[in-house]
């Protein structure tokens, strides 16, 4: 993972952020891409997929599976993502990191602004019979896109600050199973698809890495300005 030149890095700092592997982010929104297209022209191949999916999931069911995919599901709300993020943009703040506090948290909500407009061009409706009812359009999963970005976010951030390879390895599993658990919440639950979850996540991956390497290319012109004028 390249690693995303803070400008307090010009001051001995280490960098606050890092940018995701592009072919992973073109690969994540070709994905998306293909789902979305599947969905709107309403394929025998998506409809498959979907299909199996629940009834693996249906197999699955028990109450104990359900009290804590519900839980599950609540912890990796969209509201509960922001809170998150409201959280760690005020710690980085207090940390004097105002332009990346201002980053993590912006970048969250745009996401799911973004995410609730795709909700609104397709306008899928939710699988039949919930387990725990929810409202709104289907595509693509609200829970699994904010849970995705905010773990890949959470990742920017942190894995340039430890210097364990095994440490960062474990703190990508941990985030991979946590997305993983959220995403299966909402097709155990039959609040969404599979194809639902798997968009969520793909698009998710596609907007934090665009994101960071925004943020990554104004950052690396700030510091060739500053040292323009520091040797003028």
């Amino acid at each position: 993972m390249t690693e995303l030149h803070h400008p307090a890095a010009a001051r001995g700092r280490r960098p606050a952020a890092g940018q995701p592997a592009p072919l992973l982010a073109a690969a994540a929104l070709c994905l998306f891409t293909l789902l979305a297209l599947g969905v709107t022209a309403h394929a025998g191949w998506l409809h498959v997929l979907d299909a199996t999916a629940a009834r693996t999931a249906a197999r699955a069911v028990t109450p104990l599976n359900t009290a804590l995919f519900t839980v599950v599901a609540a912890l990796g709300s969209p509201a509960t993502c922001l809170i998150v993020a409201a959280a760690i943009g005020w710690w980085l703040w207090r940390r004097r990191d105002a332009a990346v506090a201002l980053w993590f948290t912006g970048v969250q909500v745009a996401g799911l602004a973004c995410a609730e407009l795709v909700k609104g061009v397709t306008a899928r409706t939710r699988p039949p019979h919930q387990l725990v009812a929810d409202t709104g359009f289907s595509f693509p999963s609200g829970h699994t896109f904010a849970t995705t970005l905010l773990v890949i976010l959470i990742l920017v951030i942190a894995l340039p600050q430890l210097c364990d390879p095994e440490a960062q390895l474990l703190a990508v599993i941990g985030g991979l199973v946590w997305i993983g658990l959220v995403a299966a919440s909402r097709v155990y639950l039959r609040d969404h698809f599979a194809s639902d979850v798997l968009a969520g996540a793909a698009l998710a991956a596609s907007f934090g890495a665009a994101a960071t390497a925004v943020a990554a290319t104004l950052q690396c012109r700030l510091q060739h300005l500053m040292e323009r004028k520091s040797r003028a």
